[in-house]
C-alpha cells in the first residue's frame, strides 16, 4: 500500500486552520450586511412592492440594482456606484457620496436620499456607519440631511449612523391637534 502515514498533530492543526479561516471568511462576508431577514423587512417598509408613490418606482429601480447583473457601462456613474457600494465596495460607497447629482436640483437629487436609504438598509448600521465614518463632516451632515428625515425612529433604530451627524429632522405637529 502507497498511503502515506499522517501525522495526527499535523493532521489536527490543518484541520483547525481551516475551520478558522472558514469562520473569519464567513464573517467577513456577513459583518457589514444586515441579515437578510431584517433587510427584507425594512426593504418592504420602506420601498412596498404595491405603493402609490413614487416608492414603487423606485423599488422597481431597486430590485434590478440589488438583484440584478452589475450595470452595463451606458448607465449613469451613479448606477455603477450604488451597484457596487451595495456589495460593501468603500471606494464606490465614497465615490456616491461624492458625486456631483447630490447637489442636482429634481430627480438626481432626490435619487441620491433613496438611494442613502437602500445603502443604509442593505449594509445594516454597522457597515454604512463604518463607511460613512471615514467621510468629512460635511458629507456626514449631507448623509444626515438626506437620510433623517426618511427614517422612522421610533421603529427603526440605527445608533451608530445616527452618532457620525449632529442633524435631527423634527416632523411637523398636525396643526389640527392642539
Amino acid at each position: 500500500m502507497n498511503a502515506k502515514s499522517v501525522n495526527p498533530a499535523s493532521l489536527m492543526k490543518a484541520v483547525t486552520v481551516h475551520i478558522v479561516a472558514s469562520v473569519i471568511a464567513l464573517s467577513m462576508v456577513s459583518c457589514g450586511d444586515a441579515s437578510a431577514g431584517d433587510f427584507n423587512n425594512l426593504y418592504d417598509y420602506y420601498f412596498p412592492k404595491e405603493s402609490q408613490d413614487v416608492r414603487a418606482g423606485y423599488r422597481l429601480y431597486f430590485d434590478k440594482l440589488l438583484f440584478g447583473p452589475p450595470p452595463p457601462v451606458s448607465e449613469t456613474k451613479r448606477v455603477a456606484q450604488v451597484y457596487y457600494a451595495l456589495r460593501g465596495d468603500a471606494a464606490a460607497f465614497h465615490a456616491f457620496l461624492h458625486n456631483p447629482d447630490w447637489a442636482a436640483k429634481g430627480a438626481q437629487g432626490e435619487e441620491c436620499v433613496y438611494e442613502s436609504i437602500l445603502l443604509l438598509l442593505r449594509l445594516g448600521d454597522e457597515g454604512f456607519s463604518r463607511l460613512l465614518a471615514r467621510e468629512d463632516a460635511k458629507t456626514r451632515k449631507q448623509v444626515g440631511y438626506a437620510i433623517d428625515p426618511q427614517i422612522h425612529w421610533d421603529k427603526h433604530q440605527f445608533p451608530k449612523t445616527r452618532a457620525l451627524y449632529s442633524y435631527r429632522y423634527v416632523r411637523p405637529r398636525n396643526r389640527g391637534n392642539f
